[in-house]
Formats: C-alpha cells, sequence, structure tokens
C-alpha cells in the first residue's frame, strides 16, 4: 500500500443514524407514519440500539484532536421534538466545529418536512469569506459549502440535504435537478485546485430495497465522475460501515460511518485529511470506542 504524506492538516469525525428516540402515546402525534416508527422501535430497533455509548463521543473526540464532526444525519427516530432537544445537546457538548444534514427520519412526517422541524434546532455556524459560495444555504438551496484547513491547503466540505417527506412505506431521498444545477454551480466558484468532500445521508449506488434509495442517485454518480478533485464521498443511511476506494472506477473514495448508536455494530470514522490523501481509521464499540482498521488512501484521479 502507498503511504500518503504524514503531515495532517484537518482531522474530521464522520459519525451517523443517533436514532435518538422518544417514544409518544398522544393520538394527535401518532396520527401519521410515526405510529409505525414508534412500533418498528418497540417491537425490533429498541433491544439493539443505546443512547449510552453516544455519551462519550464528545470528551472522546476533544482527546483524540479532531478538528470538525460531520454528522450525516437520522439524528432522530420520528422527527419528534424531543429527539431533536437529545441531538440538540450532544452538539453543544462538542468542543470543536460541526456540520449537520438531515437524514430521512429527519424529515419524518409530512409535517416535520413542511415546517422544516431539523433547522429549528441544527443550524450549521459557517466562517466568515467573502466568497460568492456564501449564498448557498442547506435549508434553502438544499447545498451549503465551507472551507476548512490552511489557506494553502484548503479543503470544502459541500453539504447536501436530500431528505423529502414520504409515504409509509418509504424513506427515499432525492437529488433534484435544481440540486444538480447549484452544485455544478458552486464547483464553478471554488478555485480548481481545492479539493472537495461531499457530504449527504444517502448513497448514490441503489440499495438492496428500492424503497430506501436516492432518486436520481444516478445524476449523483455521474456528478462525482465529471469532477475528480471530490476526493472523498462521505454518507450513511445504511447502518453499513465501509471504506472504499473506487477512484479506479473514476469515482471518489466511499466512506459510510455506520451508525454509531447501534450496539455491538455501533461504528463511526476518524479521517485524517493530508496534502495527497488521508488516513481513515474505523471506531468500533466494544463496551468502549476501540479502533479497528486504518486505510491509508493516495489520491490518485487527476
Amino acid at each position: 500500500m502507498t503511504r500518503v504524506s504524514p503531515q495532517v492538516f484537518l482531522r474530521i469525525a464522520q459519525i451517523s443514524d443517533f436514532h435518538f428516540t422518544h417514544i409518544t402515546w398522544n393520538p394527535f402525534r401518532l396520527f401519521s407514519k410515526r405510529i409505525l416508527g414508534n412500533l418498528n422501535w418497540i417491537l425490533t430497533r429498541k433491544g439493539h440500539f443505546s443512547e449510552a455509548q453516544i455519551e462519550p463521543l464528545p470528551t472522546f473526540f476533544k482527546e483524540l484532536g479532531v478538528d470538525l464532526v460531520l454528522i450525516g444525519g437520522d439524528i432522530s427516530t420520528t422527527s419528534l421534538f424531543e429527539e431533536f432537544e437529545k441531538g440538540a445537546r450532544f452538539t453543544k457538548k462538542l468542543s470543536m466545529p460541526w456540520i449537520a444534514i438531515p437524514g430521512n427520519h429527519d424529515c419524518y412526517t409530512y409535517r416535520s418536512d413542511r415546517e422544516d422541524h431539523f433547522y429549528r434546532y441544527f443550524t450549521n455556524q459557517r466562517k466568515e469569506i467573502t466568497h460568492p459560495v456564501e449564498f448557498f444555504n442547506l435549508k434553502q438551496h438544499g447545498v451549503e459549502v465551507h472551507p476548512f484547513g490552511p489557506s494553502d491547503s484548503r479543503y470544502w466540505v459541500l453539504a447536501l440535504d436530500t431528505t423529502r417527506a414520504t409515504n409509509l412505506y418509504s424513506s427515499q431521498g432525492l437529488f433534484s435537478e435544481k440540486q444538480e444545477a447549484y452544485v455544478e454551480e458552486i464547483l464553478g466558484l471554488i478555485p480548481e485546485n481545492e479539493p472537495i468532500l461531499l457530504f449527504n445521508h444517502y448513497p448514490f449506488f441503489p440499495n438492496d430495497e428500492t424503497r430506501r434509495n436516492l432518486v436520481r442517485g444516478d445524476a449523483l454518480q455521474q456528478l462525482l465522475k465529471r469532477h475528480p478533485r471530490i476526493r472523498i464521498y462521505l454518507h450513511g443511511h445504511t447502518h453499513r460501515h465501509t471504506i472504499a476506494d473506487l477512484q479506479g472506477n473514476r469515482l471518489p473514495l466511499i466512506l459510510d460511518s455506520g451508525s454509531c448508536a447501534e450496539g455491538k455494530n455501533g461504528s463511526w470514522n476518524l479521517i485524517h485529511l493530508q496534502q495527497d490523501g488521508c488516513q481513515v481509521d474505523a471506531y468500533r464499540w466494544d463496551g468502549k470506542w476501540t479502533k479497528k482498521r486504518t486505510e491509508e488512501i493516495r489520491w490518485t484521479r487527476k
């Protein structure tokens, strides 16, 4: 394996799929898709998820020297305010900057999607820069960008909101044509020599179940092929931890953080960004957070 430059510019913790849960028996709050979510939690997920293992992460991130936390969505289970409040308490404990995007569970009902309940609790703090990309924001345009790192080795995080409210049995997202146009415009505004990390809740590849796919994921895949300076595509949603270097297929490094709350399968990634590549440490929960695997990747796409 080719080793990358040892100089680290930025350490990023990638976490996702918290599924903070609040069970409600209020019939007015259950008159929606939420009744299915409550039953699913009680009958299947309750025994497999643990909020307790999320609690040590803010302190652990500080000990590891994390510079930025990327929160990949599904903070809630059924978009209840009580669930978002748990997520907001978590972000307040972080001593470093963070960027949060919603997942399908964060717009679980048509009302929560229409009234932007997620954005009442999570608005990403942005560095003050004089740059045209500041015009775009996640709530209004479904895309926003953040620069990080030293000026001579700057990386950009391009965050997407591809969520939408769906029917009772669907959790599909949508990468819309308008959103694609915004992304292309943004890529045209960022200097060509500055690499990009693209951050979305959904994978762009088709899922095992069509009802969980990202609609127009193929369009997103083609966009990634057109822009080789998109070095990493980060996502959650599947609860399947993945580190896949697809640069040989004209695609970026793919990182799925898995779910940070899913019991013994709990996982997240620590990314050490370097000038010519990165190191990815995979952390797993086995009673405490332990580094289980390390991958070193060199940027090869031109």
